[in-house]
């Protein structure tokens, strides 16, 4: 239903007795933004497919599922038809998810292109004969195809040059509140997901450890993991200096902070006793010894 908002709760990704991601508990307004950060095997794509109900192959999933997800990938060339035009594409479907008559589709492709900014001629090209920018507008149109109850965008702008990736972004979150639908935006760039999404999650070996208001949580950062992650970054007021490293250390332990064995201010209560939730409903962090406001 559009505009409705879509509660999780305890959403849990595992294989065997190990526990993946989770439990999330997460709020998807209708035509809201949330987006979700964190490095590379925080959770990130698990928590989406989780969203999605297509976990792998010997993972189990529980708490997730949402009827009439769409997922927007990464690679959008790789599930278009190289020998297929895209319109040829949107117009399978459209016949196939929405059983729109293959005669009667003509006028819902070109609405579907206008939609992501494309023109009504690109339904003859073939992906090849696509920019990258271009398919990957391509590919939320097929998304928007199957009129989706829940849109999962997943590093869907990484590829990109930084202003096509921002305005994929820009044009994403468009779709989602012009149709009243939720969005869960998983990117690695937190300064332009901060932008535009309405609010933000930080994942770390699975488990949120911070989230609030996007522009709130970058501006702000409490756990010290965000604050590593965000003073790491490369920006033009870090040109020429080194940048400061997060720590090595293990990923994960059993009891406690998870980002504890890397954090240079654990202490022993970080290693044995796991934080709760502090802040405001607007900002909250899991952090025994938080970063002060700047």
């Amino acid at each position: 239903m559009r505009g409705a908002t879509t509660v999780i709760q305890g959403l849990t990704v595992s294989l065997g007795e190990r526990r993946l991601v989770g439990p999330l508990d997460l709020e998807l307004k209708g035509g809201g933004v949330l987006g979700v950060v964190g490095e590379s095997g925080s959770g990130k794509t698990l928590t989406l497919r989780a969203l999605a109900g297509i976990v792998p192959e010997g993972l189990h999933a529980l708490g997730g599922g949402v009827p009439g997800s769409a997922l927007v990938f990464q690679d959008p060339g790789s599930y278009f038809n190289p020998r297929w035009r895209i319109g040829r594409s949107l117009q399978e479907v459209l016949h196939v998810v929405r059983r729109v008559p293959v005669s009667q589709t003509e006028s819902a492709i070109s609405s579907l292109l206008n939609d992501v900014e494309l023109e009504n001629d690109d339904a003859e090209l073939f992906p090849f004969e696509m920019s990258g920018g271009m398919l990957q507008r391509a590919a939320i149109a097929m998304a928007l195809a199957t009129e989706p109850q829940l849109l999962l965008a997943d590093e869907a702008t990484s590829a990109l040059d930084p202003l096509t990736r921002d305005r994929i972004l820009t044009l994403l979150c468009r779709v989602a509140r012009e149709r009243e639908i939720p969005a869960v935006v998983v990117s690695h760039d937190l300064e332009s997901l901060s932008s535009v999404a309405d609010g933000i999650v930080v994942l770390y070996n699975g488990i949120a450890i911070e989230e609030g208001q996007g522009s709130l949580v970058v501006a702000t950062p409490r756990h010290r993991y965000l604050e590593l992650l965000l003073k790491s970054r490369p920006c033009r007021e870090t040109a020429g200096r080194v940048l400061p490293e997060i720590p090595r250390g293990e990923s994960e332990t059993s009891q406690g902070c998870p980002f504890a064995p890397r954090c240079p201010n654990a202490d022993g209560r970080c290693r044995t006793e796991m934080p709760r939730w502090a802040g405001s409903s607007s900002h909250r962090f899991r952090c025994h010894h938080p970063a002060e406001p700047q």
